[in-house]
């Protein structure tokens, strides 16, 4: 009996196909933390989870993430060797480990203690054996045999049989649970409300010892298979309907081993046990016959290890297989689409030889295939057998070669063979006759047959290689040949395939193109790529389908011929094809077309035309569904008549029935797995930027918040479909609604969405699967996605920045309001200012013209009482008149001190330093209030510490200083009183400090007005007695002087005791030997300088002078009648009133000298003074300007404007004449005066002038091509100032200094003309002209000739 038993499984073994269920693979070269797998769950998700021996593992199809303990982190697992994984409440995962069980949260991707949570469950923390989660209930048996069904908050304790451990739970039949206890007993509960419905203890006689675990099974028929892992208990199965048991051991069954780790169904029903060694036995229920599946070392597509941890089978179908060493090994029954017939060693029944080239059928349906060195084989496909003609050399009644390249089955069911260098066999009724090439000329064209063909009309066609086409007459035994060396014939001798179309046209492909023979006509029509567009010359494969239309396989793309164009349309690798290189074509029943290529096989679909052309969907398939290879071979495709396709390559061949290969229709579940900001994966509950984006895994989460700098993101996403996970690279559709128009794709290769730099805003990102088909696309999925504003554009912000706005208007809109009201105000201030300065600077002129003219009569009193004084001899009466004079002098220092006014007002007060003893100057001013001191009857004194201080000072400053401060002295001291002046200095190094103090014994100041005394127009309130209290700008100007000379001034007063007035000036120590003598001062007031004594005239000189005319033009009458009074003894006087007729009389009468006053009305003295000196008749007449304008600028102003002197009024007769005749004793100058270099003779004595002049000659030449050289530089070389220079150079050439420098340059560029080569404008700038056309304009008025014409006449000469 036993070995009848052996025999039937041995039989079994060998007649059932072998390891016929190919597996995938997934072991750490994949991501698996480990080898060896102890448990495999899939979640409600989609997600596999597999429990190692080192970390438990998440797959998604792609990518591993595996999930440690470690110590530092408490959410992590509890330990790295998982035993156990189970579906927990709220879709969590209850894991066991052996360092405990926890609890997995996949929302927070973190794992808790599960005592804590049963804790909260009122249940036991320790001594679980089973726990299952059905749609309902949480079962949970214990150790002690409770079980506790867990419905939301509410726990409910069963017992049925205590003490007695609960080994297992699972469910049976529909809302049923099977309770397995430790012993064997077994009972089925209501799952509801858990209710026994029955018991059995049938189990128990097969358990000798209390074992470590029990296992149940329940399958589709709700029978159960009970085992107990790691032992060799086998299964005792029972059977739900007849209640019948059987024990399942390898000593009285087909099982190969009785280590029994899982059990699982498939979807034909099978019963699938793993075993530990002994790989998969799979048992068929009907007869409990097994077959196994091993590990078969040749085979990659096998199981990865015959030791089996345990197995599982998801709701897709697939078994998944967790080994020992080599990972996860699964299958999945719809993965291999087509049935594949291979040469295997271990089956002596397989095919014979893999390399397949060509098919045919024979009537009875079986195959005749054509190896490529294998010979003839024939598949009985009843059988299931494969049976091999092979070429013997020693027997002519075998084939011709083992290459077969084309078969035909003819009519009568006899073959045709052609071979590689064989030639041509019949093959009929076990005897073969050879056709070859020989000498005859009908004989076979070449030896190597490619193609035999039949057409409609029953033709016999033979494509041969290098021979060209044949046509074979079957009776006569004759080949007629079309090659390329034939007019009217085939193009190429190499011949691929053979078709016929519609019309009974014979198309023949060969590797020149396409020559198509039309029959009715008897002509060859060649399509070429250049000239139909055909995809390529080199042709693979011909097919006329159901439509009528031709197609071609070439090299290089699927081309569809156009019969109203002529035209070949292509098709390549961008339209869905999975390869160019087209081998073989065929259609099928459904009229889809087959296309076999050199990287897989494409189910293509034809598609209604559109815009006038046909158009194609593409459906591949390579290895992965079951084929032989990606690559085939030409000519082995064959469509049978049962409607099955059969194609062949060189690793066997592939028949299927095209109808039942379908593209899934099922939607795969998809899931976003992980977030990216800037290229780091952000993890759960993670804080960035002090925030928490992922407050849940991303499979859980359905909306994430970003803020606006977080903006650079990626999505990470996976199809959780196993089916060949390589080979179902799906097409993605995603579109990001409110920043993308229209979809984006993307394959399935890296399954991540990048996005940067995305505006604030909310925005949803949609993600769809579309297959590889093109045709399916599902819903998808969808990620709410809100990227926050930055903080200044909230709308808190804008209504922040609204309010701001407002405010800041509305501070505008005040401040204007202000600053207009300021800007109102401020010209109203203004236009009172302007007002008060127009007043202001109406009382300013007023007081320079009531000085001015007050100067005028002043002169007229003082210059006849001079000369009255000079000749009076009554001692008496020349008493009054120095009376009269010193009145005159005050009237004349009262009208100078408004001037001075004037200037302190305009800011024009300057320092006109002289050198001078200033103790003794002190003296002399003091002094002249002696007469005043006696008239008053007060006490006068002058005490000086130090008879000499020699120094620069100011002479005029200081003498308006001392007067103003005696003057005061005087007014307000009484008769009786005293004024002392007091001076002494202190020596620091070369420096002074003169200290002057004016005492009186008056009636003082008030302390509080010590300081507004200096203000201007103060007056203080004086007794009654002190009428005349001045005009109140005396010691603003004493001050004003002071604070010029660098000094202080203070005060010391007490009422009616007096006051002391203190004055503190720095000078500068001179030598006295270096000190000139004393220059007379033309305008001092208080010691004028004695006059010149007048020497009698010879009488040749008296003689010029009566000869001489002089020009006055004076406004003032009495002025003018003054000096025409005292000059018209020496000279002939002519008069004007004003400066036009000044000018009218110069030109008519040419005076030799003209003396002007400079404020007239019409033309005043100034312009008198231009007009006389531009013009050239009249500019060598000397010019004498009077005027009250003492200032320095005044004077300078006059001179720059061509006056030879400038006097000042009062005048002094004397020195006005004495000036005068220096004027008329001096040659006039020349019209165009130029001065020459001085003589080099260097023993010639030089005058002081002619050693001023070659100075300034040397500074202007040395400055000569300088154009900005002007007299103010001039003047600083010489170290004079302007108006010495002026004046100086004035004297001595007759030309002011510009024309002095004007004409140096021009003489040197006369020289340079004559002397050199130079051109007009390079001598203009060597000279210092800036412009050419000024330096031809200068240069002509001086030489009265042009530059150039000067040159050429003095070149001449």
């Amino acid at each position: 009996m036993l070995k009848t038993t052996l025999l039937i499984s041995l039989l079994l073994y060998l007649l059932l196909p072998a390891n016929a269920q190919e597996f995938s693979s997934l072991n750490v070269n994949n991501g698996l933390s480990n080898n060896q797998v102890n448990c495999i769950f899939k979640d409600n998700r989609g997600f596999m989870w597999f429990g190692t021996m080192s970390g438990l593992n998440r797959y998604d199809g792609f990518n591993c993430r595996v999930f440690r303990h470690s110590a530092t982190d408490s959410t992590s697992i509890s330990d790295d060797y998982v035993t156990a994984i189970t579906a927990a409440p709220s879709n969590r995962l209850f894991i066991r480990t052996r360092n405990g069980d926890v609890l997995y949260d996949p929302v927070t991707e973190q794992f808790t203690n599960a005592a804590g949570w049963l804790k909260s469950k009122g249940l036991p923390i320790t001594g679980i054996t089973a726990l299952q989660q059905t749609s309902q209930s949480c079962w949970i048996g214990y150790q002690d045999g409770n079980i506790y069904q867990l419905t939301g908050e509410k726990a409910q304790r069963w017992q049925y049989h205590a003490g007695v451990p609960v080994a297992d739970i699972t469910p049976t039949a529909q809302g049923q649970l099977g309770v397995l206890y430790i012993n064997g007993e077994l009972d089925i509960l209501q799952e509801k409300n858990g209710q026994l419905l029955s018991h059995t203890d049938t189990l128990t006689r097969f358990i000798d010892n209390r074992p470590l675990s029990l296992r149940l099974f329940t399958d589709a028929q709700f029978d159960k298979w009970i085992y107990m892992p790691g032992t060799d208990f086998g299964i005792v199965y029972i059977n739900s309907k007849t209640g019948t048991v059987r024990r399942l051991t390898s000593k009285n069954s087909a099982l190969n081993n009785d280590i029994i780790n899982g059990i699982v169904q498939d979807e034909k029903g099978h019963i699938w046990i793993g075993t530990d060694h002994g790989g998969i036995n799979v048992l068929n229920k009907a007869d409990f016959s097994c077959y196994y599946l091993r590990k078969r070392a040749e085979d990659v597509k096998s199981i990865a290890e015959n030791t089996i941890y345990t197995l599982y089978k998801d709701n897709l179908g697939i078994i998944w297989c967790g080994t020992y060493k080599r990972g996860v090994s699964y299958y999945a029954e719809n993965m291999m689409k087509f049935s594949l017939y291979v040469h295997k060693y271990a089956d002596p029944q397989s095919l014979s030889y893999n390399d397949v080239n060509c098919f045919t059928e024979d009537r009875k349906g079986n195959i005749w295939i054509g190896s490529n060195g294998g010979g003839l084989i024939y598949f009985d496909r009843q059988a299931n057998t494969f049976s091999q003609l092979k070429h013997d050399p020693g027997n002519d009644n075998s084939i011709s070669s083992d290459v077969i390249l084309s078969l035909f089955l003819d009519s009568d069911n006899s073959l045709w063979i052609g071979y590689y260098f064989g030639g041509l066999d019949h093959y009929n009724n076990g005897r073969i006759t050879h056709y070859r090439p020989g000498a005859a000329n009908n004989s076979l064209g070449s030896k190597s047959v490619w193609k035999i063909y039949k057409d409609s009309q029953q033709n016999f066609w033979i494509g041969t290689l290098g021979g060209g086409l044949d046509r074979f007459d079957q009776s006569a035994g004759l080949f007629y040949h079309n090659n390329a060396n034939i007019p009217n014939s085939v193009h190429s001798n190499f011949i691929t395939d053979l078709a016929e179309d519609r019309k009974g046209n014979l198309w023949i492909g060969t590797a020149y193109g396409i020559d198509v023979l039309d029959k009715a006509k008897g002509v060859y029509i060649h399509y070429l790529h250049d000239s139909h567009q055909l995809s390529n010359d080199n042709t693979n494969s011909l097919l006329c389908d159901s439509r009528g239309i031709m197609w071609v396989g070439t090299r290089d793309g699927l081309s569809a011929y156009d019969p109203d164009k002529q035209q070949f349309i292509v098709f390549r690798m961008k339209d869905g094809l999975p390869d160019n290189n087209i081998i073989s074509i065929l259609e099928d029943n459904d009229h889809h077309l087959w296309v076999s290529t050199s990287n897989g096989l494409s189910k293509i679909t034809v598609l209604p035309e559109k815009n006038g052309r046909i158009n194609i969907n593409c459906h591949n398939y390579d290895e992965k569904d079951g084929l032989q290879g990606n690559a085939f071979n030409i000519n082995a495709a064959l469509k049978l008549k049962s409607g099955e396709l059969a194609f062949g390559g060189y690793d066997g061949f592939n028949i299927f029935n095209p109808a039942a290969v379908k593209p899934i229709r099922q939607e795969p579940p998809i899931v976003f797995t992980s977030l990216q900001l800037f290229n780091r994966t952000i993890a759960v509950n993670e804080t960035i930027h002090h925030h928490v984006i992922l407050p849940a895994a991303m499979p859980e989460t359905r909306e994430i918040v970003l803020r606006h700098d977080e903006n650079d993101f990626s999505i990470d996403f996976a199809t959780l479909d196993f089916t060949n996970t390589d080979k179902n690279r799906y097409t993605y559709a995603y579109k990001l609604e409110g920043f993308n128009k229209e979809w984006q794709t993307t394959d399935g290769k890296s399954r991540r969405i990048n996005y940067t730099n995305i505006n604030p805003g909310n925005y949803t990102l949609y993600l769809r699967v579309v297959s590889d088909d093109q045709v399916n696309q599902w819903k998808g999925i969808s990620l709410h996605i809100r990227i926050l504003p930055p903080f200044w554009a909230t709308p808190l912000a804008y209504i922040a920045y609204l309010l701001l706005i407002t405010a800041i208007l509305l501070l505008l809109r005040k401040i204007v309001l202000r600053r207009a009201q300021r800007r109102f105000a401020l010209e109203q201030e203004r236009r009172e200012a302007r007002q008060l300065h127009e007043l202001d600077m109406l009382k300013i002129k007023l007081f320079t013209n009531l000085s001015h003219e007050f100067k005028t009569p002043v002169s007229l009193i003082m210059a006849p009482l001079e000369e009255v004084i000079a000749h009076e001899a009554d001692h008496n009466f020349r008493h009054k008149l120095y009376l009269i004079r010193r009145n005159a002098k005050r009237l004349l220092y009262l009208a100078n001190q408004l001037m001075d006014f004037r200037k302190m007002e305009m800011q024009e007060l300057k320092l006109n330093p002289a050198n001078g003893d200033i103790i003794a100057f002190i003296r002399d001013v003091v002094y002249s209030f002696t007469d005043l001191a006696e008239r008053k009857q007060v006490e006068f004194s002058f005490f000086a510490e130090n008879e000499t201080l020699f120094t620069s000072f100011d002479h005029d400053k200081i003498e308006r200083i001392l007067f103003n401060l005696l003057s005061n002295a005087f007014k307000f001291t009484l008769s009786g009183g005293s004024v002392k002046v007091f001076t002494s200095y202190t020596l620091t190094n070369d420096q002074a400090l003169l200290e002057i103090r004016v005492e009186d014994t008056g009636i003082g100041i008030p302390p509080e007005r010590h300081e507004k005394i200096f203000e201007q127009f103060f007056h203080s309130n004086s007794p009654g007695g002190f009428v005349n209290q001045g005009s109140g700008i005396g010691l603003a100007i004493t001050r004003e002087f002071i604070k010029l000379c660098k000094g202080s001034i203070r005060v010391n007063s007490e009422v009616n005791k007096g006051t002391t007035f203190t004055l503190h000036v720095p000078l500068e120590i001179l030598p006295a030997t270096t000190m000139p003598p004393e220059p007379t001062v033309t305008t001092n007031l208080v010691a004028p300088a004695l006059p010149e004594p007048i020497t009698p005239e010879p009488a040749t000189r008296l003689k010029q002078e009566e000869q001489q005319t002089i020009l006055l033009v004076e406004d003032n009458d009495d002025f003018r009648f003054y000096l025409k009074e005292n000059m018209k003894a020496h000279y002939h006087i002519i008069e004007a009133t004003d400066g036009v007729g000044g000018w009218q009389k110069t030109l008519s009468a040419h005076p030799d000298l003209v003396v002007s006053d400079v404020n007239m009305p019409a033309m005043n003295g100034l312009a008198l003074c231009t007009k006389i000196k531009s013009d050239s008749r009249t500019r060598q007449i000397p010019v004498i300007l009077l005027t009250a304008l003492a200032a320095e600028e005044e004077q300078l102003r006059g001179l720059e404007n061509g006056a030879d002197d400038y006097i000042i009024k009062p005048v002094r007769f004397e020195i006005m004449l004495s000036r005068v005749r220096n004027l008329l004793a001096r040659k006039a100058p020349a019209k165009q005066m130029v001065v020459l270099p001085p003589p080099k003779d260097t023993t010639t004595i030089l005058s002081a002038d002619e050693k001023f002049i070659q100075k300034a000659l040397e500074i202007v030449n040395k400055h000569l091509s300088n154009a900005n050289f002007s007299v103010e530089e001039l003047s600083r070389e010489l170290f004079m100032n302007r108006v010495s220079v002026y004046r100086r150079i004035y004297s001595i050439t007759g030309q002011p200094p510009i024309e002095f420098i004007r004409g140096v340059r021009l003489q040197r560029a006369a020289q340079l003309l004559t002397q050199t080569e130079m051109n007009v404008a390079e001598v203009a700038y060597e000279v210092g002209f800036n412009n050419p056309k000024y330096f031809t304009k200068y240069f002509k008025m001086m030489y009265q000739v042009l530059p150039s014409a000067y040159a050429a006449t003095m070149k001449k000469e």
